[in-house]
């Protein structure tokens, strides 16, 4: 405290800042300093044997945890709390040579983990130099040990939670700060010196721009294999996929399969494909963006390692992981598949999403990480139950997609298809974000030189449009209830609008249109 905040503390003294003092402010200012130095005084001989004892076991509790925590390198059974998040935060921070406190260091180098704003800094938690070396992310970097064994952790980390999720004979893991289509590209990228003369990626027909532009950001071509239709659901033509494997051979640098889609589309028969794959020694590429969420995607990997190949599998951290975007794990069933990847990798990288994923895991603990799974399982059953009973009062039904336990579709034939993706704008606006309108048409895109026929519907077939709703990992029960009853209002009103023919109310919904109603992107 500084001698004019003393002197204004004292009791009875108010506008006397200013010197000299009067004989009583001195008297009392005297008493308060000799006061606080005899009570420093006594505090410190208060500190016995006993006291730093407990200093000493919580110091060793600390270190204890910290270092068992590097020795298993597994997800706690009991997640950690946010202070606990906090220590372990700076005791990576502390093995980076730009944080050690025994000596002040001298960075001689042009990359020196030196960040200008003290903002960012703490934002980083200190942690700045990335992780990898140039050419290869399973490096470790000797300037940022702690930096390394964030990235170290975060890929065990990883593999731990897919043993947890049933994916038990995957055996190394790589989290890379790549959106989802990139890390496609990537392991594409990393397959280019095994097969010389490819020129061509099997892609499976998927109405994801991501998935298509990672092929030709890769430098391949890709040739697109429409899927066939099994009643409602939309299904792998595996006997296309056979029959061009066949014929061009050594030309084909992978097959790209995925596993999470928006229904009619049904998850690939990846386990027909990785035989395929197998028999003419054809890398085959999962996307699986989010599947994760899914059981019976996670049956669906697992047997088609046993009966097949797969080289690896892609998912994105945010949408399964519930991480901000920016962020993917690929795994693999052979330790070399993840290194060849690894080496792939030009540069550096930002260890965003290892901390990220690191502290979202041991925040969770074991049981907290699972417990989102076994809730959106009951969540999607609930949803279609809803949905079925909805469209079943408007005099609609629901695509029955059975392999599909993430997204529903419901047809919209009471709504004009001139009007379906003015319905699909109108509920955007009511605040239902993630739900897409699939207007009924004919209409042509293009992307990348390739023309599809109805994008966004995965299929050139005509239909009569329809609505898709997901049901992903972190949906509460409240924004579930919330869902139908927005939804059953807005259609209501909607179709009174119609009825009434009413221009002004149809004009004010034109506006709010959002990208001609909606980019059928994966987001």
């Amino acid at each position: 405290m500084s001698f004019e905040k003393l002197l204004m503390s004292l009791p009875g003294h108010t506008e006397c800042a200013c010197l000299p003092l009067c004989v009583d402010c001195q008297s009392r200012v005297d008493e308060c300093v000799s006061g606080r130095t005899a009570r420093s005084e006594d505090m410190k001989a208060s500190f016995g044997k006993k006291e730093g004892e407990y200093s000493r076991l919580v110091s060793k509790s600390s270190n204890k945890l910290l270092n068992s925590l590097w020795e298993k390198k597994q997800i706690p059974e009991e997640g950690w709390s946010e202070h606990t998040l906090d220590l372990f935060l700076s005791w990576l921070s502390s093995h980076d040579t730009n944080n050690r406190v025994d000596m002040i260091p001298v960075g001689a180098g042009e990359r020196e983990g030196r960040v200008l704003t003290p903002l960012v800094q703490r934002l980083h938690s200190n942690l700045t130099h990335g992780i990898g070396r140039s050419g290869n992310l399973l490096e470790i970097q000797p300037k940022a040990l702690g930096s390394s064994m964030l990235a170290c952790l975060s890929n065990e980390f990883a593999k731990h939670a897919l043993h947890l999720l049933g994916l038990h004979a995957v055996k190394s893991c790589i989290v890379v700060p790549l959106c989802t289509g990139m890390s496609l590209s990537l392991c594409m990228t990393s397959w280019r010196r095994r097969r010389p003369k490819a020129k061509y990626v099997i892609w499976l027909r998927i109405d994801q721009k991501s998935s298509l532009k990672s092929i030709y950001h890769a430098g391949f071509e890709p040739i697109i294999v429409e899927p066939i239709r099994d009643h409602d659901a939309l299904i792998t033509n595996v006997e296309s996929v056979n029959r061009i494997v066949e014929q061009r051979g050594e030309e084909i640098l992978c097959v790209m399969t995925t596993t999470s889609c928006f229904a009619p589309r049904s998850p690939d028969n990846i386990e027909a494909i990785s035989a395929i794959c197998a028999a003419h020694d054809v890398p085959h590429l999962v996307n699986n963006a989010y599947g994760l969420q899914s059981e019976e995607t996670i049956r669906k990997i697992a047997a088609a390692h046993e009966c097949g190949r797969v080289d690896a599998v892609v998912q994105s951290l945010d949408k399964n992981f519930q991480v901000p975007v920016g962020g993917a794990l690929i795994a693999a069933f052979k330790q070399s598949h993840i290194q060849a990847i690894a080496q792939a990798y030009p540069g550096r990288a930002s260890s965003i999403p290892s901390r990220d994923l690191v502290l979202t895991l041991l925040y969770q603990g074991q049981s907290g990480f699972l417990e989102p799974f076994n809730k959106q399982k009951q969540m999607f059953l609930k949803m279609r139950r809803k949905l079925n009973s909805f469209a079943e009062n408007i005099g609609e039904c629901v695509y029955d997609v059975p392999e599909n336990e993430i997204s529903l579709a419901m047809t919209l034939s009471t709504i004009p298809p001139t009007k379906q993706s003015l319905f699909g704008s109108v509920l955007f606006a009511r605040g239902i974000t993630g739900a897409r309108v699939v207007p009924s048409n004919q209409s042509k895109t293009t992307i990348e030189g390739c023309e599809f026929i109805n994008f966004g519907s995965h299929t050139a077939e005509q239909h009569g449009g329809y609505l898709n709703v997901a049901c992903s990992i972190g949906m509460t029960e409240h924004e579930l209830e919330e869902f139908f009853t927005r939804l059953a209002s807005s259609y209501a009103k909607f179709v009174r609008q119609m009825a009434k023919g009413d221009e002004r109310v149809g004009s004010s919904a034109r506006r709010i249109q959002i990208n001609e109603s909606f980019d059928m992107e994966n987001d």
